[in-house]
């Protein structure tokens, strides 16, 4: 039996998000799986202290074991082995100030304190050695997301949908998936390749998942410009929705969104955007059912319980 320590803090951070994703995909299956005897930090339901997303957890592990923090925390007790989770490293790029300040002592703080340190793409890896050139590869470990079953096509009359294309009737408009107001997502972009077409811009940011696949079934595409993303899970969502996907071909989005995705090359705003309008028009006049099919496969290569079980294997190798 392998004891592992969840910490939880993130759901006190956040009620979406990319990050709230994983960690309850993780969970899941960690509740689920005999291997492991686990214990959980709640904090939804025990009063945190103050400032305690910063803080050395109140707890007291009665036996060696790990610890998987859901957000930059470490348990620095003897036979403790800490895990910490790198989701990308947007501060070092795009915050500035105090908050910049104070997130990357706590991220640097994390990892001096952990044994291992899962990525989640192979370009949040590489910025990790840029930035804690310190860490030993061998410390690194790559670690998918993957993409929740919640998306797939809508077939009314097919029986499999899952490798289908939806017989939801396309609205045809073109989806946002992000924080309008985060500079580096470029909503510019989207609002501009919106004006070019003439297409209907449809912003998804907190929708449920089944209201998010019904979104991604009805729409033309997806737009996704963003300058940086450690994974970029909208992508994956779209693509086993079966909606094509645009993207701009920097950070991680290479990986994910597959060999035959609709990649950006430019990386100014005014270009982007007539990038991506070139590629909408083609979507207009020509069948998409080829790029949807690539989409399919591409999504083959993740799933939430590859993720979960490449995460126990970092714990099995620290508990050795």
């Amino acid at each position: 039996m392998i004891p592992v320590t969840f910490d939880n803090i993130i759901f006190s951070l956040q009620r979406y998000g990319g990050i709230s994703v994983v960690w309850t995909e993780l969970l899941n299956r960690a509740r689920a799986d005999k291997d492991l005897t686990i214990t959980e930090l709640d904090f939804r339901q025990i009063p945190p202290r103050f400032m305690e997303r910063y803080r050395i957890p109140a707890y007291k592990a009665e036996t060696p074991s790990v610890f998987h923090s859901s957000y930059f925390r470490v348990l620095p007790q003897k036979g403790v082995h800490n895990v910490t989770t790198v989701h990308d490293l947007t501060y070092h790029f795009y915050r500035h100030g105090l908050a910049k300040a104070v997130h990357l002592w706590e991220e640097e703080r994390a990892l001096r304190h952990s044994e291992a340190v899962i990525c989640i793409s192979e370009n949040t890896k590489r910025d990790v050695m840029r930035f804690y050139p310190w860490l030993k590869e061998e410390q690194l470990h790559v670690v998918y997301n993957g993409v929740s079953d919640a998306f797939h096509p809508l077939c009314t009359t097919a029986k499999d949908s899952k490798h289908s294309i939806s017989s939801v009737k396309k609205k045809g408009y073109l989806l946002f998936i992000g924080n309008s107001q985060v500079a580096y997502k470029r909503f510019d972009v989207a609002k501009e390749v919106a004006v070019m077409t003439g297409l209907e811009l449809v912003v998804a940011n907190q929708s449920s998942q089944a209201e998010l696949n019904k979104m991604y079934n009805e729409a033309l595409c997806l737009l996704y410009p963003s300058d940086y993303e450690g994974f970029g899970l909208p992508i994956l969502e779209a693509q086993a929705a079966g909606c094509p996907v645009i993207a701009q071909n920097t950070s991680s989005i290479p990986e994910v969104i597959g060999e035959n995705g609709l990649l950006i090359e430019h990386d100014t705003p005014k270009r982007m955007a007539e990038e991506a309008t070139a590629i909408v028009k083609q979507l207009l006049s020509r069948p998409t059912q080829e790029i949807i099919e690539a989409g399919f496969e591409n999504v083959k290569r993740f799933s939430w319980d590859k993720t979960y079980q490449q995460t126990k294997e970092v714990y099995s190798l620290l508990m050795q």
